[in-house]
């Protein structure tokens, strides 16, 4: 079973070193000698490797492909390799996944945007302005729009992963967990929107900000959460304010006398030992000495 677990591992090593030649080659960038037996032959996986061989190339190669990671390179190389027809929307599966919800989600908005229940209204008058079928295309209207904006914030965060080659599929989560977080912040933002900011000498912007409001909640949800929490914040400060300043004070005010009668306590035995080290040099050192000792550990 060791033996097994073993060759697995030294196999995926031979893998990623074979897709990081690959890479410089591509590249254009100088391969080291020690692949060579890569690369004389078509048949690497039947060579017999040491393991302080595959460890000292896997090393070698990872230095000269950095920053980008093996194992995202290895990844790219084996997508490629399968060559599904799926590939045009992207070289990894989430790319391919968020461009396909992306799609869907920008023929949801022009197709739900085309009816006749969208209109400036609706959209700038609220959800409390509307019932039934009305409600529901709206609500679906700013949803499509919360997506889009998600969408392409995860779309161009994976995008620079992948260009530099850091990219790692174990934090695919991360991006349909903020995926999510966009369409629910995206939502919020546009039917929270105050009356304060529909124009009633333009009444056309209300149409353009409440979907703009949906994008921007949708590309970023830490834009919402951070509305909300100065909100939180402000009404806490409002409604716990006052005792807390209060406390604050007589704290701020004990600590100051403390600080105060402290430095009067050594300042005194600042002077006491100024004395006493006199007293030294003058060769008084009696009974007084041992008093002034006393006194200063006492205190």
């Amino acid at each position: 079973m060791a033996q097994n677990v073993n060759s697995q591992i030294g196999q995926y090593m031979i893998d990623e070193c074979i897709a990081m030649v690959k890479y410089l080659s591509a590249e254009g960038s100088a391969i080291p000698t020690d692949a060579i037996k890569l690369i004389d032959t078509n048949q690497a996986k039947g060579f017999e490797w040491d393991s302080r061989e595959i460890l000292s190339l896997h090393k070698n190669l990872s230095t000269r492909v950095a920053p980008a990671r093996p194992k995202t390179i290895s990844l790219l190389y084996k997508e490629a390799e399968e060559g599904s027809w799926f590939n045009f929307l992207g070289p990894v599966g989430l790319v391919r996944r968020l461009m396909s919800t992306t799609v869907i989600s920008l023929v949801a908005f022009i197709l739900i945007s085309l009816s006749t229940h969208v209109n400036k209204s609706s959209v700038s008058e609220g959800i409390l302005a509307d019932s039934g079928i009305d409600l529901f295309l709206n609500l679906m209207f700013f949803l499509s729009a919360a997506a889009l904006g998600a969408c392409f914030s995860n779309l161009f965060e994976a995008n620079k992963y992948i260009v530099r080659g850091t990219y790692d599929p174990k934090y695919e989560s991360s991006y349909w967990i903020r995926f999510v977080l966009g369409l629910i912040a995206g939502l919020m933002m546009a039917v929270l929107i105050p009356d304060s900011l529909q124009s009633q000498d333009s009444p056309g912007i209300g149409f353009l900000t409440v979907p703009l409001l949906a994008m921007l909640g949708g590309f970023s949800a830490s834009l919402f959460y951070r509305i909300l929490e100065r909100a939180v914040t402000t009404i806490d400060t409002l409604l716990t304010g006052k005792s807390d300043k209060n406390l604050d004070k007589n704290t701020d005010d004990r600590l100051q006398k403390q600080n105060q009668q402290q430095a009067v306590e050594k300042k005194q035995i600042v002077e006491e030992l100024l004395a006493l080290k006199a007293d030294i040099k003058e060769g008084k050192v009696n009974e007084k000495l041992t008093n002034t000792i006393d006194k200063i550990l006492m205190n």
